[in-house]
């Protein structure tokens, strides 16, 4: 299917969009944020932190968990790292693709088509990155 053939823009951001691999990862990103989240909401719900945060972002639930001390400075800089992450595949990845955004996390210059292959990797490896922070805050919640 790929030919190692340059590719840039949207033409590069419509085969991401056609790739089944890469919007199957990209999902997998958003059911691993919400996993994420919840366990952040429990966390902060266990050490009896007021607020409402069943609607509260993912960067909200951390300034809150920093704020309160319940994680340490390693953690919130995971998450934090997380969050930027997260938000820039998953929200400005069209953006990047039609010169609104530079070029920061992901590459959008110089592209084969073959580099489908690149951002399905980058996908994967936030996703498994999310779910493991999410598992140790898991943990955390279930002593």
């Amino acid at each position: 299917m790929y030919k190692g053939e340059p590719i840039q823009g949207i033409k590069f951001y419509n085969l991401l969009e056609k790739s089944e691999e890469f919007t199957s990862e990209l999902g997998k990103v958003t059911l691993a944020s919400g996993k994420l989240e919840a366990e952040l909401i429990i966390h902060l719900e266990k050490h009896n932190v007021k607020g409402k945060y069943k609607r509260a972002t993912l960067g909200t639930l951390i300034e809150k968990l920093e704020q309160n001390e319940l994680l340490d400075k390693n953690m919130i800089s995971a998450l934090r790292m997380i969050s930027k992450q997260r938000n820039y595949i998953t929200h400005n990845i069209y953006a990047l693709f039609i010169d609104q955004l530079d070029e920061t996390i992901l590459q959008k210059n110089d592209l084969l088509d073959s580099d489908v292959h690149l951002y399905i990797e980058r996908a994967w490896q936030l996703n498994e990155n999310i779910n493991g922070l999410a598992d140790i805050i898991k943990q955390k919640n279930e002593r």
